[in-house]
């Protein structure tokens, strides 16, 4: 089903303001299928979006790069199903390890520059299986051994913690989501870790910031539009100062889905709250439904009005290192 409408739709056929005129790298969207995808990669060209990372199984990254070509840098998303399936030679291991270092390397081959899990609180609370569980030794190795980042999804709003997530018995506060990534980035310094929406955790800076002093092998990005906005848009002078003091561990990313039946401003509004949070100046409603928005207006967007040496590194060069696009 399409996305909820936005609140307006005049001026999102392109940014609401160019502070930073050059090429830009969305570093976390989806898409599998290359009809689906082919709106999403013009909508983004259009707000000035050049090279999309895009995270796919692994089975369709070749009629993906037929495709698109160079707009394209695949990340393969891994199969976490596989946990619940014994390995071939029997005993207490399963087909995760295994199936999934062969997804890694085939994808790698034919030119994915990072690999995906989803370690929500939800998947945590069904499956009783944490990131830092032994089994994922395997995959961890061959991602630090490759240079592929691993992004992560770790934790999610506070705001469904109040709510979806109340049950403290069976999902835990928020902060204890994050003693599995601590021990992982601990005990394997080569292995670079995206943590994807700001690392879960734009409410919090602080702690996000610990984490990024903390593991030098650790990156955070900016996906999950309207989260990031609306926990941004609320804290502008500490975001603001965070974000120029961290300028080179954050990376750009839409978090957009390429779906059947999309219409442009599905994307469009997305990447158009973006270019605003950014690079505006001033306060404008976000064409983005949020839920969660405090205001009781419906939602805004604050502007950040970065310096454009720092929109830069955000937008661009960040990837370009963190990924090796550009230099492979």
């Amino acid at each position: 089903m399409p996305l909820e409408p936005p609140r307006f739709t005049e001026g999102l056929a392109g940014p609401p303001i160019r502070r930073y005129s050059g090429p830009i790298i969305d570093a976390h969207c989806h898409m599998d299928d290359v009809e689906d995808a082919r709106l999403l990669v013009r909508v983004a060209g259009d707000f000035g979006v050049k090279v999309l990372c895009g995270i796919a199984r692994p089975h369709a990254i070749p009629a993906l790069q037929q495709a698109f070509g160079d707009r394209l840098r695949p990340i393969v998303r891994l199969d976490q199903s596989l946990i619940a399936e014994p390995a071939p030679h029997g005993g207490s291991s399963t087909r995760l390890a295994g199936e999934n270092v062969r997804a890694i390397r085939e994808a790698r081959a034919r030119g994915a520059v990072g690999a995906k899990l989803w370690f929500a609180p939800r998947f945590i609370a069904e499956t009783g299986f944490r990131l830092d569980n032994p089994a994922m030794q395997p995959i961890f190795d061959v991602l630090g051994e490759l240079g592929m980042p691993l992004i992560v999804h770790i934790a999610d709003p506070d705001c469904w913690f109040a709510n979806q997530y109340a049950d403290r018995a069976r999902f835990g506060t928020k902060a204890e989501q994050y003693e599995q990534l601590e021990h992982v980035l601990a005990a394997h310094p080569t292995l670079k870790v995206q943590g994807a929406h700001f690392g879960g955790d734009p409410e919090h800076l602080v702690h996000i910031g610990r984490l990024l002093d903390t593991y030098p092998n650790y990156m955070i990005d900016s996906s999950a539009t309207k989260w990031v906005c609306r926990e941004l848009s609320v804290r502008l002078a500490e975001a603001r100062s965070f974000i120029a003091a961290r300028a080179d561990r954050i990376i750009f990313g839409s978090d957009l889905v390429a779906f059947h039946d999309a219409r442009p401003e599905d994307y469009s509004s997305r990447y158009w709250a973006h270019r605003w949070l950014w690079e505006g100046e001033g306060v404008r409603p976000s064409p983005v439904p949020d839920p969660c928005a405090p205001w009781s207006e419906g939602p805004e967007i604050h502007g950040l009005a970065l310096q454009v040496d720092v929109l830069a590194r955000l937008y661009t060069d960040n990837a370009r290192r963190w990924f090796g696009i550009g230099t492979e």
